[in-house]
């Protein structure tokens, strides 16, 4: 066969060969990659590689061995991501019972995939319930996500999400309890931890963060005024750049980020917490554009008092906190 040949070809020559050999689904390669991926002696660089092609093409071989790879630390945050790629029951059972053992990224990362489909989120539904995942683990823009993905159920178990209802009373509130006796014993070194849990997915600051939301470091952050407008009705003016787009796809996954790029042929969505997510147009079952933010009413609810003055003082710094 000509690709036998090839790959007894120069090392570049083969290696081309293989990936075109991989792009067309063959038999061979996925078989190939599953014994790369489950190999303790292969470069990680090359398992990796090997996982990845598996998850895109969604091979259903790769399944059944993803439960052993959340044992493997280099290769757990890529399994936990490539998950989200089945819709198992078994896998989500896996995700949820060594939820305890995860590191902080590998829980987030967890919840991510958790809430991406619908027979994952009702699971972590009743583990929210059992409190086996802690409620103050799912940030409220996972939290929207789940309310569209679990239906009625999550809930009953999370209750009312706020959106604007009570913007008037929070307002007064965070304004009287933001005052500068307050403020006083403030530490922004802890704000900081704050800020990269609640608001780094989203907004970079000094350079740390993601790019999902504008970027802070130039903002009119000492602003008290500016800062409560902003956390507590982040829909009043939402540009277009920045409203969410919930997209679900045929084998039953959603997605939910801003459109960052489109073509004829496909749709790029800026996720949080995650690289960038391309998507064909002919996998896509529905796709809503809504009016609101992706950055969620509520934020400071999900913080204790003096959360929220640690975060507020890390947001008024002017230089970076050592």
């Amino acid at each position: 066969m000509l690709y036998e040949r090839l790959k007894r070809a120069d090392a570049a020559l083969a290696r081309l060969a293989s990936d075109v050999n991989q792009q067309f689904n063959d038999a061979n390669a996925t078989t190939g990659n599953v014994q790369i991926v489950r190999s303790r002696t292969a470069p990680i660089d090359e398992r990796r590689k090997a996982l990845q092609t598996l998850t895109l093409q969604r091979r259903p071989q790769l399944a059944p061995v993803l439960p052993a790879l959340l044992d493997d630390q280099q290769l757990r945050l890529d399994a936990i991501r490539s998950s989200a790629s089945f819709d198992d029951e078994a896998l989500g059972k896996v995700l949820i019972a060594r939820y305890q053992m995860f590191n902080t990224a590998e829980q987030a990362e967890t919840i991510q995939t958790l809430a991406s489909r619908g027979r994952y989120a009702r699971m972590l539904t009743d583990a929210l319930a059992a409190g086996t995942v802690p409620r103050q683990d799912v940030p409220p823009h996972i939290a929207r996500q789940l309310r569209r993905v679990a239906g009625t159920r999550f809930a009953d178990v999370w209750g009312p999400i706020a959106d604007n209802a009570a913007e008037e009373r929070a307002y007064s509130r965070y304004k009287g309890l933001i005052n500068d006796m307050a403020m006083k014993s403030a530490n922004a070194q802890n704000g900081h931890a704050v800020f990269m849990r609640t608001c780094g997915p989203c907004h970079k600051m000094y350079g740390e963060g993601g790019d999902v939301g504008p970027e802070l470091t130039g903002s009119n952050r000492a602003n008290l005024e500016y800062l409560l407008a902003n956390v507590l009705n982040p829909n009043a003016d939402v540009p277009e750049a920045y409203r969410m787009v919930l997209v679900t796809t045929r084998d039953g996954r959603t997605f939910s980020g801003n459109v960052i790029a489109e073509t004829d042929r496909q749709v790029t969505l800026r996720v949080v917490g995650r690289d960038s997510v391309v998507v064909s147009k002919s996998d896509i079952q529905s796709r809503e554009a809504t009016s609101v933010s992706m950055m969620p009413t509520g934020l400071f609810d999900s913080l204790t008092d003096r959360e929220v003055l640690d975060l507020v003082a890390f947001l008024r710094t002017t230089s970076p906190v050592k």
